[in-house]
């Protein structure tokens, strides 16, 4: 993004460019003497031309029609300046991004508007219609054609939730007390920035924010990553984790309900720390310190948080990410169903997550990995604490990924027994390792002189066409091996 340097000091030399040899005004840049209720409608037509532009254009104000520079007082700046943020913002559709400065051009006072190209095009007249829409050409603003028009819908970048607005544009102070700037750049590793300029524009750069008219807008990716409250902004009263411990198995009485109200990022460790705390465990004694070990592999319960928090779909405001705590399971809910009618048996190792630049720098705060093997990590926990596998349930709003207490082989159901086997032989394929009878057996605790369980396990996980086997020349079934069947 243009620095307003940069913007202004190429404005200028459009600017002499229209002044000499004769005065002209460009596709790039247009004269105005003032501002009035009579020419607001062109103006909005100006600033729909511009912003369909490649690189945007300028207005400046202060010279006549005929190239005659005559300048503009301190009265009118800030009234022009009001009246084109209000046009900016109400009179075109999208909402246009403007910056101004003023300068003494040939000993005159110059107003100088920015008005910045759109990603969403065409911008047109709001409550008008695309064919309101308005673009530069011969020196002049012109309504675009039908074939300019699909040429912009073409061209058209629509704005990911992230990236759209969170706020009114406020002064860099206010700016910066919504927003936990010293963990974000704690999460980072990078030194807090010595001054507020700098760090306001270290935030523009991992795009928290953006410059609007000399102020700041917190955009939806800062509140998710930094925000000190989420529900102080219109539309993520309902963002927080929420989490729940109940009495028991089931949902009759709950004991503890708490709500994280801050940004994920920098609220990810403390929602952490307040689930292992609640969590089942025992004491053991380590280098002569008593600890408290949980029952549940505090890497699976970071794994499938990150995983939740990431890949919730953000259209739906209404239900919060949540965290239940069962006497048994415990279970992680996200809003939203899987991005695409995938089988869950394809999610371990999916690197395709919902909310790209979220997860890009969730993966940079070092809360997530980049490779999509959070799901991995978990299992690999899972696997290594003897735990029942993983189970999911997808409804048509939510998707949940429920993590069982520890239990005996022979207490398992005869799915999850099938599910344990197909997820070890996930992670030996990802592992470039083998799945056999021998190496299921030691997964699930059975005996060796048990065997046939284990063969019993694999056939039903055959029938289920969840695993088929790597090497069917050989007939010797000891020697036989297995991997997952969408390999």
């Amino acid at each position: 993004m243009a620095t307003e340097k940069q913007w202004v000091d190429l404005a200028l030399q459009f600017l002499e460019k229209s002044l000499s040899p004769l005065p002209h005004e460009l596709n790039e840049l247009d004269w105005k003497t003032d501002i009035s209720s009579k020419s607001t409608p062109n103006l909005a037509k100006h600033i729909s031309a511009f912003a369909n532009t490649i690189h945007g254009g300028y207005l400046v104000f202060g010279i006549d029609d005929h190239g005659q520079i005559n300048g503009v007082n301190q009265k009118k700046i800030k009234d022009i300046i009001s009246k084109v943020n209000s046009i900016a913002r109400e009179g075109v559709d999208p909402k246009t991004s403007i910056d101004h400065a003023v300068k003494t051009y040939k000993e005159k006072t110059l107003l100088f508007i920015y008005i910045k190209e759109s990603k969403e095009k065409p911008v047109h007249l709001r409550g008008k219609g695309l064919e309101e829409s308005y673009i530069r050409s011969g020196a002049s603003t012109h309504k675009m054609s039908k074939q300019e028009i699909g040429w912009c819908l073409l061209k058209s970048k629509v704005p990911s939730f992230e990236e759209q607005d969170a706020d009114t544009p406020a002064p860099v102070s206010e700016v910066l007390n919504k927003i936990d700037v010293t963990a974000f750049f704690n999460l980072l590793k990078i030194p807090l920035p010595g001054n507020v300029d700098t760090t306001i524009q270290k935030l523009e750069e991992y795009s928290l924010v953006k410059p609007e008219n000399r102020q700041y807008v917190i955009n939806n990716l800062g509140v998710l990553l930094a925000a000190q409250n989420m529900s102080h902004f219109s539309g993520h009263a309902r963002r927080g984790v929420r989490v729940i411990c109940y009495k028991s198995s089931s949902k009759v009485e709950a004991v503890k309900d708490k709500t994280f109200e801050r940004g994920y990022a920098v609220g990810f460790n403390e929602i952490l720390d307040y689930i292992q705390e609640q969590l089942p465990g025992s004491e053991v004694i380590r280098n002569a310190f008593r600890e408290k070990v949980t029952i549940y592999p505090i890497v699976a319960i970071r794994e499938l948080l990150a995983n939740a928090i990431i890949h919730q779909d953000f259209s739906i405001d209404s239900t919060h990410p949540k965290v239940e705590i069962f006497s048994d399971r415990i279970e992680i809910t996200n809003p939203g169903t899987l991005i695409t009618k995938t089988s869950i048996d394809r999610l371990f190792g999916s690197t395709n997550p919902r909310n790209e630049l979220f997860a890009r720098i969730m993966y940079k705060t070092h809360i997530c990995e980049d490779r999509g093997s959070g799901l991995i990590r978990a299992l690999i926990s899972i696997e290594l604490c003897g735990l029942p596998p993983l189970k999911f349930e997808i409804t048509d709003v939510a998707f949940k990924v429920i993590l069982y207490a520890p239990r005996n082989y022979q207490d398992m159901s005869k799915q999850e027994r099938v599910d344990a086997c197909f997820q070890h032989c996930i992670l030996k394929y990802l592992s470039n390792e083998k799945m056999t009878n021998s190496s299921l057996r030691k997964r699930l605790g059975i005996s060796e002189k048990n065997y046939a369980l284990a063969s019993r396990i694999i056939k039903d996980t055959l029938d289920q066409n969840k695993i088929k086997i790597a090497n069917p020349e050989i007939k010797n079934a000891k020697y036989i091996h297995y991997v997952p069947s969408y390999i």
